[in-house]
């Protein structure tokens, strides 16, 4: 079959690899489509604790195309999303019911093959079925929704709060559409690309700053007490750096875009202190799957204005490089 393969750190092909087959307890998935996401990107810098070579892709949906002897539930021909993050059931951290911290955690497309190719094999348990009326598009938003729905879950917002997202990606205005539907009275938008403020502008849920020398007096006359809620959606760390500064006394600062393992940034304790800020972090979901299938089945929150692109396996590099330079919104590879 034809798969992505990062070869090593830096260096992507498009190549044929043999075929899976599915161990006892797996499924074999014929994928329909997946999504190119940030930490596609950083497992490609090798800045995400991968190993080399591996197939990646974290954000897909298929049809179950064969099963492991083991297996009863999904029978093939079912439609189905994928959970990639694999948990063992029997850690101290899964007994808390915090499966995304599992000391023997594993990845779809992050320690092991994923979903950047014609198939992929994955643990029966890790497959949703999916409603007939979900499209396969909005099916590969299943797993950045279900991050979004853990952050929202992590950071309790308070009813009516002021917001400060700052990244107006994909992911953010993901993030930026769930802060709206959870109660937020307005969600302001700091981004750097035009074409992300214009888009960001079209779902009406607050202001919309370009990022740039002017935005923090932009932000000062918009809240001049700050945010109750300041979220970064950009992993920078320059930019998460300045975000605390714009948190009001007594409110929240949140950590939801990735960044590059082993970043630093410089906060002053003092501050945080003496305004009582109170900072979080959001990784990945945990139970958070099924949520984000009756959100989308539902349409809460919409999908279809944030993919640039569709395209085959064989414009993977290119789109790849695109998406990387910030050219695109979100890319869905059609195996």
């Amino acid at each position: 079959m034809q798969a992505v393969v990062f070869t090593a750190p830096e260096h992507v092909a498009v190549c044929q690899v043999p075929d899976p087959a599915p161990a006892a307890d797996e499924v074999i998935i014929r994928v329909a489509v997946c999504g190119i996401c940030g930490t596609d990107l950083h497992i490609f810098r090798n800045e995400y604790g991968s190993t080399f070579p591996l197939t990646p892709g974290h954000e897909f949906a298929g049809e179950v195309v064969a099963v492991g002897a083991a297996v009863s539930e999904p029978s093939i021909g079912t439609r189905v999303a994928v959970d990639p993050n694999l948990s063992c059931g029997a850690c101290e951290n899964c007994r808390r019911m915090q499966f995304h911290h599992c000391v023997r955690w594993q990845g779809v497309g992050v320690t092991r093959p994923g979903g950047f190719a014609e198939y992929v094999a994955v643990p029966a348990r890790a497959c949703y079925p999916l409603p007939d009326g979900l499209s396969d598009a909005q099916a590969a938003f299943i797993e950045p929704l279900s991050c979004v729905i853990h952050a929202l879950r992590r950071v309790r917002l308070p009813p009516g709060e002021d917001v400060l997202l700052l990244g107006g990606g994909p992911i953010g205005l993901l993030l930026a559409q769930g802060l709206a539907r959870a109660g937020a009275s307005r969600v302001v938008i700091v981004e750097r690309q035009p074409e992300r403020l214009a888009l960001a502008r079209s779902f009406h849920l607050g202001d919309v700053v370009a990022a740039g020398p002017d935005q923090d007096g932009i932000l000062h006359t918009l809240a001049p007490r700050g945010f109750g809620l300041v979220v970064d959606a950009t992993g920078q760390p320059a930019v998460i750096e300045r975000a605390p500064g714009h948190v009001r006394p007594g409110g929240s600062f949140m950590q939801f875009g990735v960044a590059p393992m082993g970043a630093m940034v410089r906060w002053e304790p003092y501050d945080i202190f003496r305004r009582e800020l109170t900072i979080l972090g959001t990784f990945a979901l945990c139970y958070t799957f099924g949520p984000a299938i009756d959100w989308l089945a539902r349409g809460v929150v919409e999908t279809a204005p944030l993919i640039s692109d569709t395209l085959p396996l064989a414009g993977f590099a290119d789109a790849f490089a695109r998406f990387g330079r910030g050219e695109t919104l979100k890319v869905h590879v059609r195996p």
